[in-house]
């Protein structure tokens, strides 16, 4: 399926790699996507201490050990990035996408679509061709990831600031 840009806003994206420099937008981009995302699934308290400087120092860290990202842009501003690597399972698929986030008012205008485009082709560059990525089972973006062919291969129960969530994992075999 092709992606044809309709709005001015959709013309002016960019897809590409991050830089460390990029650090202090990731992060706002991050926090500022969970607290969207996640207000209702996880405590308030938790998500209002979520840390812009904590986050930014995370990602710099990522990017001095050789990690990678990419970043989705419009009028120069960072609106969404995808992340991954060798998956931590291992049985489910060799890649895994650790991060994936748009920010709300910049959702279903592909910009998803191209940043998990960007990662997969990364992650099979390096020889990972299949690939999972873990969502909370009540994220109400689960279907995105159904709606790329996604399949439901696994699932499993963690804690988050003392609340027991379920997630299940996606994984697309080649």
């Amino acid at each position: 399926m092709l992606w044809l840009p309709h709005t001015r806003a959709e013309r002016a994206m960019t897809i590409r790699r991050a830089t460390v420099g990029d650090a202090p937008e990731i992060a706002r981009v991050y926090v500022d996507s969970w607290r969207e995302t996640y207000a209702g699934l996880l405590p308030d308290s938790y998500l209002a201490g979520l840390s812009y400087e904590a986050f930014e120092r995370h990602w710099r860290r990522t990017f001095l050990a050789r990690g990678w990202a990419f970043v989705a842009e419009v009028d120069g501003r960072i609106v969404g990035l995808a992340s991954g690597g060798r998956a931590r399972q291992r049985q489910l698929a060799a890649g895994e996408l650790f991060v994936l986030y748009v920010l709300r008012r910049h959702q279903r205008r592909g910009i998803g679509r191209a940043l998990f485009d960007a990662s997969r082709l990364e992650l099979a560059v390096r020889g990972l061709a299949s690939t999972v990525v873990w969502v909370l089972a009540a994220n109400p973006a689960r279907g995105f990831y159904e709606h790329l062919g996604g399949v439901e291969m696994a699932e499993n129960e963690l804690q988050v600031a003392g609340v027991r969530v379920r997630e299940v994992a996606y994984v697309w075999p080649d």
